[in-house]
């Protein structure tokens, strides 16, 4: 594990100050202050990768993480277009990208603050500059609550989920040693089953414990439907999203008839976005994989057209053919260790006819059925992950290229933070 710095850096809160004046009337981030923010981030990357900046695509190694800007920005601005107007505000989920670089952008874009999967995840955001984070699982152990509370003496903002009596008895003890109070919110479960609570009822005797710690301040709710959010077919998964709104939102109104203040209701991600901002009772949405996407993600199917989602596939690894050995198939240098599968299998984005599968940690296999190019040795193959999220961890840096031009290289500071 890489170490990581013991204060966030200057550089990183006058990111984060540049990113919150870059806010405009429309909710999006000016040009400029987008350029300034992307250019601090080139320079704190290590020389090696440096090196690469202004450079033709074709000069990376590979296997190398791309994002193509145009998209990407464009994918940052439908979101912000879209929250414009709206009850409710959005806090992106850093696990797709797991860079301060990128919050910050999503600051500027008009996000209120991130998310954060795990305790790691936070400890690179927050020392990256960022200061109201969502840490979305439960926080366990002396070891790691003793880790939240350093992140807590660093900002007043990050929050964690519970769905434990112990655990908030642990939590309010650390904080209460510490001579601070920790945000928390009751995790709710709308239907995944993996944590959080199940009844109004449950919610409330919870909340009741809460109440009774000096060292907590209860902020609200969070129920993450991410069993929800590659449903295809904008009805069905609407059907299942509600379902899943109805469960929190209860359980607000179960906590409100008894007494508590419910500020946060924090709901949603990416394939549900604009069935949450609108649902009475929630508070903010939770998109993640917005800004990316991946081949799982585009079959859903949008609102109102079944055969494309809203947002763009800005994210793919650029791939080397290394063999031609046998007629009907291309090796490539991108195997597990650069792509993976555990949600859906990579696609070639740059080529059809042709099946990405995963030959060894090293190598991906091409089936050319009818290729629409030929390939010989040292061509590039550009492949979208199967899942964006697991696949960013594979890598160092994001490459940011616009029109087949290195213009950024940002660092992947949580690669590897699965603790």
């Amino acid at each position: 594990m890489r170490s990581q710095p013991n204060v966030v850096s200057r550089r990183g809160f006058l990111a984060q100050s540049a990113a919150a004046g870059a806010l405009s009337c429309v909710g999006g981030v000016s040009a400029a202050a987008s350029a300034a923010l992307q250019s601090a981030e080139d320079s704190q990357v290590a020389p090696h990768y440096r090196g690469f900046l202004k450079k033709n695509v074709t000069e990376l190694p590979t296997p190398a993480l791309l994002i193509d800007l145009d998209v990407f920005e464009r994918n940052l601005q439908t979101l912000a277009t879209y929250m414009k107007g709206k009850p409710v505000t959005f806090r992106p989920h850093g696990k797709a990208h797991k860079s301060p670089a990128i919050a910050r952008l999503q600051l500027a874009s008009g996000a209120t603050g991130m998310c954060a999967a795990k305790l790691g995840e936070a400890d690179v955001l927050i020392r990256g500059g960022l200061k109201d984070v969502l840490i979305t699982a439960p926080v366990v152990g002396p070891l790691k609550i003793a880790r939240l509370m350093t992140l807590l003496a660093m900002t007043p903002d990050v929050k964690a989920v519970v769905d434990n009596e112990q655990n908030v008895v642990d939590l309010s003890t650390a904080a209460l040693a510490a001579k601070r109070r920790l945000k928390v919110a009751i995790d709710v479960n709308v239907g995944q089953n993996r944590t959080g609570l199940g009844s109004p009822e449950d919610i409330v005797a919870l909340a009741q414990v809460i109440g009774k710690q000096k060292g907590l301040e209860f902020v609200g709710l969070q129920g993450y439907g991410g069993n929800n959010q590659h449903t295809v077919g904008f009805d069905k998964r609407k059907a299942r999203e509600v379902a899943s709104n109805e469960r929190v939102v209860a359980g607000r109104t179960a906590l409100e008839k008894a007494g508590f203040a419910v500020r946060m209701v924090s709901v949603g991600g990416t394939g549900t976005y604009n069935i949450d901002a609108d649902y009475p009772g929630v508070t903010e949405i939770q998109p993640g994989s917005y800004i990316f996407m991946d081949a799982h993600y585009v079959k859903i199917g949008g609102r109102d057209n079944p055969q494309t989602y809203e947002f763009g596939s800005a994210l793919s690894v650029l791939t080397t053919v290394i063999s031609r050995a046998v007629s009907a198939r291309a090796i490539v240098d991108a195997g597990g260790k650069a792509l993976s599968t555990d949600e859906s299998v990579p696609e070639p984005i740059d080529l059809t006819g042709a099946t990405y599968g995963v030959a060894g940690d090293e190598y991906g296999a091409l089936r050319l059925d009818n290729p629409s190019r030929e390939l010989k040795v040292g061509d590039q193959v550009r492949i979208m992950p199967g899942h964006c999220d697991t696949t960013v961890n594979l890598h160092n840096v994001f490459f940011a290229v616009r029109n087949g031009t290195v213009e950024h290289v940002w660092p992947i500071d949580g690669r590897g933070r699965t603790d």
